[in-house]
């Protein structure tokens, strides 16, 4: 079998490489009155957001890279003996520089050290934000390409480059970089590249495609994969051109199985996007994808993609939120057929007629390839039944042991608090092993019921400390701190995408 640099099959296989991005300066400076522009609901205190971010990278380092442990705890040790707060954050002496934990901003610094694709990036950038010939010329001028990546993405230009005595904005900040599943998907060894929703994340779009040709895939730019709109979309008029966007988040992606697709219709993802991507998957041969799910659910901010709903903890246990399962509903005696007189009553039925899930099969006939003309091959009536068939046709597991962990325990109002603090985002480490946050307290109630240990970050690297082997760890939620990294509306899933896990 041949070795991937990058190569994602699934969401549980052991994690080895990932790219991430530390919550840099730009965050900061989001005022209230941008809110709706910066997609945030409150003001994040910056540094308590980077304390607790720091947890989530040394536990990746726990899992990824031991080696860089004894560096970042030496390191640590020095800066509480001298009282001074840290973050691991490229061009900082405590940065820790691992091959497997990587981060965008050192990326960035790596591939404009080449002078073209320097001159390339910042002509792109600067044509997108319609910048001044005069930043132009400042930004080609600067001669560190560390400080040029960390420009790019704050949008701040140190007082020493500007010519004043301030720091200056150039460009809007991009504070919701660090939420990296949105910015691309592996699928298999390509990527699948995001076109994003929102103005405030397209300079995001823009420095992945450059990440993904350049430093990914710089000798192989054939696996970059981009859905963009078809050739004619702009002779259409501005109503019709709404229909027609292509918009893709990564959030809205799983790669869930070598042969399974799943793909969200949301708020963010569109459906012309989701129209182009399963022709694209199921279209290309070396993909080996033969089924493609398609998960439409209600443009609410609350769910704004599928990772919001569910993910994955095991081949036989998933994450969610009840008030996507049909099953629940059912339960609960709302009907589908009489929801008229109930539904100014039960706010659950309204989500329930607006999900929708139709698979899409790899037709056998070469002809409907070449036309686009595929057929809805069967309809799900919810999201539990995709999990649960997922777990049994895909996974081969017996329907019986099928387990579905419910955000909040299913209890209302804990429910909906806890999904709006992403408890149904969790990352797999290894399969069973998923990182949550510590104030969804009663969704971790429900992992323990399920079987689960429980640890908070604290506590594992405690003991990791005591000898403790981290791949010894089994069946396991850790918890990382999170009263400021949940403000900013998106858990470990989200913050993670993840570059080579192995095959299952």
């Amino acid at each position: 079998m041949a070795q991937h640099n990058y190569y994602v099959e699934n969401e549980l296989g052991r994690l080895r490489k990932l790219l991430i991005h530390s919550p840099d300066g730009g965050i900061g400076k989001i005022i209230p009155g941008t809110f709706a522009d910066n997609l945030y609901d409150d003001i994040v205190h910056l540094k308590n957001m980077q304390k607790e971010y720091n947890h989530y990278v040394k536990l990746l380092l726990y899992f990824l890279d031991r080696e860089k442990i004894n560096y970042i705890k030496n390191y640590q040790q020095q800066a509480d003996a001298d009282k001074k707060s840290w973050c691991y954050i490229p061009g900082k002496s405590e940065y820790f520089n691992s091959d497997k934990v990587l981060d965008t901003q050192q990326l960035l610094a790596e591939i404009i050290s080449d002078e073209k694709i320097k001159l390339r990036l910042i002509s792109a950038i600067c044509s997108y934000e319609e910048s001044s010939f005069a930043i132009q010329q400042r930004l080609e001028n600067i001669t560190d390409p560390a400080l040029l990546a960390k420009v790019f993405i704050t949008g701040i230009l140190p007082s020493e480059e500007n010519g004043t005595d301030e720091d200056m904005f150039i460009f809007p900040p991009v504070p919701n970089f660090i939420f990296t599943r949105d910015i691309g998907i592996m699928v298999k060894d390509h990527i699948l590249l995001s076109r994003m929703a929102t103005v405030a994340r397209r300079r995001e779009s823009l420095l992945t495609k450059f990440l993904s040709l350049y430093y990914f895939f710089k000798d192989e730019p054939q696996k970059v994969m981009e859905i963009i709109e078809e050739s004619d979309f702009f002779l259409y008029e501005e109503e019709e051109r709404k229909h027609r966007i292509i918009t893709i988040e990564g959030g809205d992606v799983m790669m869930i199985h070598p042969k399974h697709f799943v793909i969200g219709c949301s708020i963010r993802t569109s459906s012309s996007a989701v129209n182009e991507m399963v022709h694209t998957l199921l279209s290309k041969p070396e993909l080996g994808i033969e089924k493609v799910s398609v998960v439409k659910i209600p443009r609410n901010r609350a769910q704004m993609h599928i990772d919001t709903i569910f993910t994955q903890v095991k081949r036989n246990v998933w994450v969610l939120y009840g008030r996507f399962s049909e099953r629940i509903l059912r339960a609960e005696h709302i009907s589908r057929h009489s929801y008229i007189n109930k539904l100014s009553h039960n706010p659950r039925q309204l989500e329930m007629e607006q999900v929708e899930i139709l698979q899409f099969h790899k037709p056998a006939n070469e002809a409907y390839i070449k036309t686009k003309d595929y057929s809805v091959s069967k309809k799900l009536p919810g999201i539990e039944s995709l999990l649960r068939q997922i777990s049994i046709e895909d996974f081969g597991i017996k329907p019986e042991d099928v387990k579905i962990i419910y955000s909040g325990d299913n209890v209302f109002p804990h429910d909906e608090r806890e999904q709006w603090t992403d408890s149904c985002n969790v990352v797999a480490l290894k399969e069973g092993v998923v990182i949550g946050y510590d104030r969804n307290d009663h969704t971790a109630d429900a992992f323990k019921a399920a079987g689960f240990s429980v640890l908070t970050t604290t506590e594992a690297f405690e003991q990791f400390e005591a000898g403790i082997n981290p791949d010894s760890i089994e069946n396991t939620l850790i918890l990382l701190p999170s009263a400021e990294l949940s403000r900013a509306r998106g858990g470990s899933h989200c913050m993670s995408m993840p570059l080579l896990r192995d095959r299952l």
